[in-house]
């Protein structure tokens, strides 16, 4: 009989197309904690004690002192948070705080460390969840260093659903003024730019953003940092 926690792992992509034995092994030593909107999952500076992985809800990862930080990333069900921390041993460079109410799988840093060295599906998944996490993170730099914020935003807003093509309506991962500073721009500039957008078929209201056609965004996106 499969351990109980073995059907969160495979809603976890760090986690889901492992063979059913390493599937078996983490479960031994995993823990699923509930957190609640705005709290705090750990803080920069921290030493990474686990790899959180979300079953449900999601989380801001914010850098800077309370009161002047910054959004880098917004984090969802099926995503791991800062995994190179966990693997280095090192402080986490971020802070995670939570965007809704949610459940997350905790690894024990130390042994996420030890099963890797000794599960090679393990390892080589890994490896592409942190290669994913390096192309995402030269494409961010490549947008605020190379494209305005209609660019920008339009990006964001087509990585957030998923589909290709047809109409769809989303709902943003945080608030808009930290949706603005993930995008490097104010929220003043935000809200001009989603007026904009309203010329590709773009609508908000409040949180909920509906789009006509994807496709249709998906063409003022550079192939570049698609």
């Amino acid at each position: 009989m499969a351990h109980p926690r073995v059907p969160f792992l495979k809603k976890i992509g760090l986690f889901a197309s492992l063979p059913e034995t390493s599937l078996e092994t983490i479960a031994e030593v995993v823990g699923l904690q509930r957190f609640s909107n705005h709290a705090y999952l750990f803080r920069e500076g921290e030493e990474p004690d686990f790899v959180y992985s979300f079953v449900e809800g999601g989380v801001v990862l914010l850098g800077g002192a309370d009161g002047q930080e910054a959004v880098i990333e917004f984090f969802g069900p099926g995503e791991s948070v800062l995994l190179p921390a966990a693997l280095l041993g090192l402080p986490y460079l971020a802070s995670a705080r939570a965007t809704s109410d949610g459940q997350a799988l905790l690894i024990p840093a130390g042994k996420l460390r030890q099963l890797i060295d000794q599960d090679v599906a393990l390892a080589a998944q890994c490896a592409r969840v942190l290669s994913r996490h390096w192309r995402v993170l030269i494409s961010q730099i490549k947008e605020i260093k190379t494209h305005g914020a209609a660019e920008r935003l339009a990006h964001f807003l087509v990585s957030q659903t998923e589909t290709q093509a047809g109409p769809v309506t989303l709902t943003l991962p945080g608030m808009k003024k930290e949706i603005a500073t993930r995008l490097g721009i104010k929220p003043e500039t935000l809200s001009r730019t989603l007026k904009k957008l309203r010329d590709y078929g773009v609508e908000t209201e409040g949180d909920s953003v509906r789009i006509a056609s994807v496709e249709r965004l998906t063409a003022l996106v550079s192939p570049a940092i698609r």
